[in-house]
């Protein structure tokens, strides 16, 4: 009897260990604006902001998807950000863009930016223990300013060893930081911003 009774704990115990590795959805909010270096004087002149989602590995009806937490059933183990992701960057765009003197009235045509999000991927390993994840961002920038235009890629990745997955907050962090990096690089490029005049 009492062997009957550990055996049906312990097949108990065993079965909650494996489904318990599925992990929960999470969703993290991105930060909408992001410090960066202001010109010395106004630019004074309106800019034209679009931002492309061309994810591919990401389906039309999941554009607040970032990618999966992965463990068991990876697929069911999604992380998501606060809106779709495109939304998101536009507005985070717009107050850049607004913090180098853009968006006030102006005789001059208004210059056209573009930023197309060709890869935005948090992910981890799959299986019954996760132990590394990944996040990795690939954007394009296109400014069109009259008749010239100026394009180029910008991406950052960063892979990190884990102990267990990590909790929403931990995600939360990681996500902003890699992006706020990589936000930092694109608006301190000369390049660019000698294209921009500021």
């Amino acid at each position: 009897m009492r062997k009957s009774v550990l055996t049906l704990l312990a097949s108990t115990a065993l079965a909650t260990g494996l489904t318990g590795c599925v992990l929960a959805p999470q969703t993290i909010e991105l930060s909408e604006s992001y410090e960066i270096e202001q010109p010395a004087a106004s630019v004074s002149r309106g800019a034209l902001i679009r931002v492309v989602d061309n994810r591919e590995e990401i389906s039309s009806d999941e554009r607040q998807s970032l990618g999966s937490r992965g463990g068991r059933l990876a697929e069911n183990s999604p992380l998501y950000v606060q809106d779709e992701l495109s939304a998101v960057l536009t507005r985070r765009l717009q107050d850049s863009m607004t913090q180098l003197g853009f968006g006030g009235e102006s005789p001059l045509d208004p210059v056209k930016l573009e930023l197309a999000v060709n890869r935005f991927r948090y992910s981890c390993n799959e299986g019954f223990l996760v132990t590394a994840c990944s996040v990795s961002i690939r954007f394009n920038m296109m400014v069109i300013d009259g008749g010239t235009t100026f394009t180029k890629p910008y991406g950052l990745s960063e892979s990190r060893r884990v102990a267990a997955a990590p909790v929403k907050e931990y995600n939360e962090k990681w996500v902003n930081d890699v992006l706020d990096r990589l936000w930092e690089y694109i608006f301190s490029d000369p390049e660019l911003r000698e294209y921009l005049g500021v």
